[in-house]
């Protein structure tokens, strides 16, 4: 009766890879981490030799072998290779920093809302307002300054005697209280010193600046005049900000100064005139 060689009809597995074993077809071994199947016969061609071998199955990333682990980190990929994140502190979270970037620890804010209040408090032995106490005089973008700071939510982050930064960019709404003798026509803004510009209102949904902003204007009544102006702006970390007074005179009267006009542009923003505003609030919970 004729005989018939199927030949091998399964792998065989040989475990770790040996110079000096004579391999055959189908011969499976380990080699580095990965396995590989022999395709022709032979003796001492590692298995990294496309004539002898076949790779069957790559080695993956041993994470074990990375040092310093300790329980709480996170292994990503950073692009080249598995690294580790060490444990971050209690309460902590994982931000993502888009793609090409690393992930981090972060720290939650609690202090999502709050206010902060800049002001110049006059202890002279006499009645005097603002420009009587700080010798002020009637001119364009006027810096106002204060002598006290409260803030009990860290919303600032330095100040000066007369300039602050925040601590978050975002929305503000900031109310501006002037008390003045004879300002005659004026308003009262936010100025970005950083970059030389007029501070922006936020867009309608509150997550970037327009092109202009809008402070409401403000007339003189015989004898001294008392504001209060609420307006929104969009503030941003890294820049210095400073409370303004435009003004036409603090003694006199002219409608004909530039820095008073609807249209007046500094640095690509636009100080528009507020003639009438309603604020609506909504607060948080509501």
């Amino acid at each position: 009766m004729a005989t018939v060689n199927l030949g091998r009809i399964k792998f065989v597995w040989q475990g770790a890879y040996s110079g000096a074993t004579a391999y055959v077809a189908d011969d499976v071994v380990s080699y580095n981490g990965s396995s590989y199947i022999c395709i022709l016969a032979s003796t001492n061609n590692l298995p990294t030799n496309a004539t002898y071998w076949n790779l069957m199955a790559q080695s993956g990333t041993d994470i074990t072998s990375l040092a310093g682990l300790a329980q709480g980190d996170v292994l990503y990929y950073n692009g080249t290779s598995w690294v580790r994140l060490g444990a971050g502190t209690s309460g902590q979270f994982l931000k993502t920093n888009g793609s090409g970037a690393n992930p981090a620890w972060a720290t939650v804010s609690t202090n999502h809302n709050g206010v902060a209040w800049l002001e110049y408090q006059d202890t002279a032995g006499s009645f005097r307002s603002l420009d009587g106490a700080t010798g002020m005089s009637s001119g364009d973008r006027i810096v106002m300054p204060f002598n006290t700071t409260l803030d009990p939510y860290d919303i600032l982050g330095t100040i000066g005697s007369n300039t602050f930064q925040v601590n978050a960019t975002c929305a503000y709404l900031v109310s501006i209280h002037l008390q003045v003798h004879t300002p005659a026509h004026y308003k009262l803004f936010l100025y970005n010193d950083t970059d030389g510009a007029f501070a922006p209102r936020p867009n309608g949904t509150f997550t970037g600046a327009e092109t202009f902003q809008a402070p409401v204007v403000a007339y003189a009544t015989t004898q001294g005049n008392n504001v209060n102006v609420c307006d929104t702006y969009y503030l941003q970390t890294g820049k210095t900000y400073s409370v303004r007074q435009s003004s036409d005179n603090m003694g006199g009267f002219s409608t004909s100064a530039s820095y008073l006009f609807g249209n007046y542009s500094v640095g690509g923003i636009t100080s528009k005139n507020t003639l009438a505003r309603t604020c609506i609030t909504k607060l948080s919970g509501v």
